[in-house]
């Protein structure tokens, strides 16, 4: 029986891996030094314990090829070792074996490098270094040497040691365990110093200079020993990723550490950050302050992915801050991705430096959308052309400037580090995407005069009914429409990707061309089918659009829309409902109110709602799952065909950029157009006559007019953030978005639940810890979500917004929070409102595709005064509390106290006594306060003045 060395074990579980993984492997062997190791592998197969058969060239080619022949035919690659004495990757060229060798893998092994990779992890690294240097390089030697190695022995600890992990030892010296406890007999400290130096190459004597700090007074102990092995991992951790030898002298010997010695030692930190954090920190913090001339020296290009100490961090955002002022996106970009979720040790514990990164991030996303699109709408000859270019690439730009201003709604506070840099480079963005939009507002407008300002047939809004609803609509089924207000078209990518179901669903998302001007009067009731023979019958009194005409009736208001829809398509009832009469409804009810209706309208308002109020950064996410929910719900109560499309877009405006114009008269523009019967031409702006759309009105000789760029007509206001009426393609582009689902949707037979504590807040957030949790799954089989879609509402309170920051443990996208079933999350949000309040908070599930108990945080929450009242819509279902805030409190007489409090402000302790019912009350009260305060929708302090002490509300009740 031939058995191999510890050093030709190792090189034989290599060969083992190469011929599984690619059949027919052609070891060259120029310096013909496993010869004798490939006769041991020969006599192995022969013995039947070796997996693949194994050929070496003797002299003689033909001999050899005779003997593959039966081994190497066919088309499969068998497992095969081939081995080649004497040749190389040139010479093997010349031989009968090149087509042999071009079909396989070749594979080289430098005998140095074996010995290294064998011995690494098992015996110290200058021991490995002195063997390689002592001439005797023969495996056979080398296996002699290694064994000879392994069978000393230091002592029973240093036998225990070998079976330990480097990690596990660790612990073992931090935690005080078996080992720890062994450090004072004799010769086992050595025992654990030759461990980590044969494990990591770190030297004992390096290793008790760590651990004493520099001084010889103070004995070493067991923790002293587990910071050495700990700051040595780091530094090697810190070398190995960087991108550069580095400059501090004692960290270059562990530049030629074994490859595996180097895997431990990352092995190491990387357990230390995710098992001791707090060990470390203070670890990293330590070593830190030795390496000063790495931290003066270092550049954040230098730094690899790994953030191993604080001052890597520190460089990088630097550097990413001076990257967005030099416009270089994808380095910021670049670095932002590197530290995205927990990837970056120092940013998991700090909310404010993971929001300045999440800034930086959609900063450089903007940045590089806008490079992408660059500031000319390019060579396009038609309109068609305009929107398919605004399709590709504009609407991204639109879309990541959005994300952009929502996160610097919800994140950017002064605690942030680098506040007033971020800001400025924040600020530096919007002016860039104004440029941009300008540049293109004014192309497409140059366009439009050149071509005409309404576009073909197939791409104009008063076509799309007949066009698209029509053909969807069928006698035994239900066609759903949704129309709505302001949903831009870079939205509605948003909502076609969350909606996508390829298995089960046809997709299709279009653009149009909105009618002008781009106001709800116009496009919303456009989308009726008012038209004849393509042309629309304008009512428009005193400059003010009042609808179109049609067939003896005007289409003005959501009744006549649908009279006008319902007579185009048919059907004894056509629902028409706003996007709440959907969500307060279950599918059941749903189901019974669509099945007699060829087509349902569902009209949603929030968007233009919440933008015209000044809140639409806030509510723009919700609102796009709250039309998810709207499809879900539908979709299980029946619903196979879907068309989604609106009015108009928007433009987003700002303190920085927003910018007005003149035209005559301040009273006599709307914010983005005019009318006037007046053919004059104006400066900055563009003209069209009613005639020229095709629209037919008492006057024919109306005009419209609109700024050429994305400025506002000057009416004596400040400029709104949220405007429309004008010609921008971010105003006119509109989507309609079909869906015809194959077959309807069912809800989740897998019931959960929510559970949700208030925890600590942090920067201004408020956070929470939560739960969704699997409760019962009414059917076998494994049907459960591995993620729960979530969002957060105020639960006693329509006037307060919540503005979800940030996730941990779970996803937040478009202000939905994705949970994963049975793990634990924290959420950080901020409310705002009319007043300064206290407000219950809910998680609840997004639509209908699951059953999902709802959970109301029992703690309250502080909201903060804005001085204005958010456009919010309605809780929908009936998860809210029925009750009244006070009925919390179980004690009348507590109950009283608060009630008193809610309408006066105040109770001095005389008259708390009283409603209390007497001292002793008095004093559980006292006792209790702070917790009963919690209930109450305000908060409440205690003042003592001149000796009397009172209980005082604060903010609204």
């Amino acid at each position: 029986m031939t058995e191999l060395g510890p050093v030709s074990a190792v090189l034989e579980a290599e060969l083992r891996a190469k011929t599984r993984r690619h059949g027919i492997v052609v070891w060259l062997d120029p310096d013909a030094h496993y010869a004798s190791f490939v006769d041991r592998l020969i006599t192995q197969r022969s013995e039947n314990r070796l997996p693949y058969p194994v050929q070496t060239y003797r002299g003689s080619f033909l001999e050899l090829m005779l003997e593959l022949e039966p081994l190497a035919n066919g088309v499969d690659r068998p497992p095969l070792l081939i081995h080649l004495p004497g040749f190389n990757q040139e010479t093997i060229k010349g031989t009968p074996l090149l087509e042999l060798y071009e079909a396989g893998t070749c594979f080289m092994k430098n005998l140095d490098t074996l010995i290294t990779d064998a011995a690494a992890g098992r015996v110290r690294p200058e021991q490995i270094a002195a063997f390689r240097a002592s001439g005797r390089g023969t495996l056979g030697n080398a296996d002699a040497w290694l064994t000879a190695m392994l069978s000393v022995q230091e002592g029973v600890l240093g036998g225990q040691l070998r079976d330990v992990s480097l990690s596990a030892l660790v612990d073992d010296l931090l935690n005080g365990g078996l080992i720890a406890n062994q450090l004072s007999q004799p010769g086992n400290q050595n025992a654990v110093w030759q461990y980590l130096a044969t494990m990591t190459g770190l030297s004992p004597e390096t290793g008790m200079q760590f651990a004493s700090r520099g001084s010889a007074e103070e004995k070493i102990n067991a923790k002293d020993i587990a910071f050495a092995a700990a700051s040595w991992a780091l530094r090697v951790e810190y070398v190995h990723d960087l991108k550069r030898p580095p400059v501090d002298t004692q960290l270059q010997g562990t530049r030629s550490l074994p490859a595996a010695l180097i895997t431990n030692c990352r092995d190491l930190a990387d357990h230390l950050r995710q098992n001791r954090a707090a060990f470390y920190r203070d670890t990293a913090n330590e070593t830190e302050t030795t390496l000063t001339d790495e931290v003066e020296a270092a550049k954040a290009e230098d730094l690899g992915l790994i953030d191993t100490f604080w001052f890597e961090e520190k460089l990088v955002l630097d550097a990413a801050l001076v990257a967005l002022y030099e416009q270089r996106w994808s380095a910021a970009g670049d670095w932002a991705a590197q530290r995205n979720g927990d990837k970056s040790f120092w940013l998991r514990e700090d909310a404010p430096r993971r929001n300045t990164w999440q800034l930086i991030c959609d900063a450089a996303r903007l940045g590089q959308a806008i490079d992408r699109a660059s500031l000319s709408l390019g060579d396009v000859h038609s309109l068609e052309e305009a929107v398919q270019r605004y399709v590709d690439c504009g609407a991204a730009v639109d879309q990541a400037h959005r994300h952009l201003e929502q996160r610097r709604l919800t994140l950017l506070y002064t605690q942030l580090p680098e506040f007033d840099l971020l800001r400025a480079r924040l600020d530096v963005l919007r002016r860039l995407w104004r440029e941009w939009a300008d540049a293109w507002a004014r192309a497409f407008n140059g366009l439009c005069l050149k071509h005409g300002f309404l576009p073909p047939a197939p791409m104009q809004q008063r076509t799309l009914f007949d066009d698209v609803v029509r053909p969807l609509i069928h006698d035994s089924e239900t066609t759903a429409l949704f129309l709505v207000d302001a949903l831009r078209f870079e939205m509605a990518e948003e909502l076609h990707r969350a909606l996508a179901d390829s298995t089960a669903t046809n997709m299709l998302l279009t653009p149009r061309l909105a009618e002008l001007p781009t106001v709800t009067a116009i496009g919303m009731n456009a989308l009726a089918p008012v038209s004849e023979r393509g042309r629309l019958k304008l009512v428009l009194k005193n400059g003010s659009v009042e609808g179109f005409d049609l067939n003896q009736f005007r289409v003005f208001d959501p009744e006549t829309r649908k009279k006008a829809m319902q007579n185009r398509v048919g059907g004894s009832t056509c629902p028409w409902w706003k996007l709440d009469d959907v969500l307060n409804r279950d599918a059941k009810s749903l189901k019974q109110s669509v099945g007699r209706a060829r087509l349902v309208i569902v009209h949603s308002q929030e968007i233009d709602d919440a933008g015209e109020n000044g809140a639409g950064l806030a509510v723009f996410d919700s609102t796009l799952q709250r039309l998810r929910a709207a499809w879900r719900l539908l979709r299980e109560a029946g619903v196979k065909r879907f068309v989604i499309t609106a009015d108009h877009g928007f433009l987003l405006n700002d303190e920085t950029t927003g910018t007005v114009q003149p035209h005559g008269r301040k009273i006599d523009p709307d914010r983005r157009h005019v009318f006037s019967s007046v053919a004059a031409d104006h400066a900055n702006a563009v003209r069209v006559s009613l005639r020229d759309l095709n629209y037919d009105c008492d006057s024919d000789d109306q005009q419209l007019m609109l700024p050429e760029s994305t400025a506002l007509f000057d009416r004596g206001h400040k400029p709104m953030s949220f405007v429309h009426g004008g010609n921008s393609l971010q105003e006119r582009v509109i989507p309609v978005l079909t869906l015809v689902h194959r077959t309807s949707q069912g809800g989740s037979p897998t019931q959960y639940s929510v559970t949700a504590a208030a925890t600590q807040g942090v920067a201004g957030m408020h956070c929470l810890q939560a739960t969704v949790t699997m409760v019962a799954q009414k059917t076998l089989g494994f049907s459960g979500a591995a993620q729960v879609e979530l969002g957060l509402r105020v639960s006693d309170a329509n006037d307060v917004q919540v503005e979800l920051c940030e996730a941990r443990g779970a996803q937040l996208s478009a202000g939905t929070i994705s949970a994963t079933v049975g793990q634990q999350f924290e959420l950080f949000f901020r409310l705002a409102g009319a007043t300064d309040t206290r407000a219950l908070v809910e998680l609840y599930h997004l639509g209908a595709d699951a059953s999902v108990t709802p959970c109301i945080v029992n703690d309250r929450f502080g909201v903060t005064a804005t001085g204005r009242k958010p456009a919010t819509e309605p809780v929908p279902n009936s998860t809210r509390p029925q009750r009244d805030w006070l009925q919390k409190f179980s004690d009348a007489g507590v109950r009283q106290l608060f009630e008193h409090l809610a309408v006066h402000g105040a109770v001095t302790e005389s008259e708390a006594c009283t409603m209390l019912d007497g001292q002793r009350a008095l004093r559980k009260f006292a006792r209790e306060f702070e917790e009963l305060a919690k209930n109450a929708p305000f908060s409440v302090r205690i003042d003592v003045i001149a000796g009397v002490k009172r209980y005082v509300r604060e903010g609204a009740p």
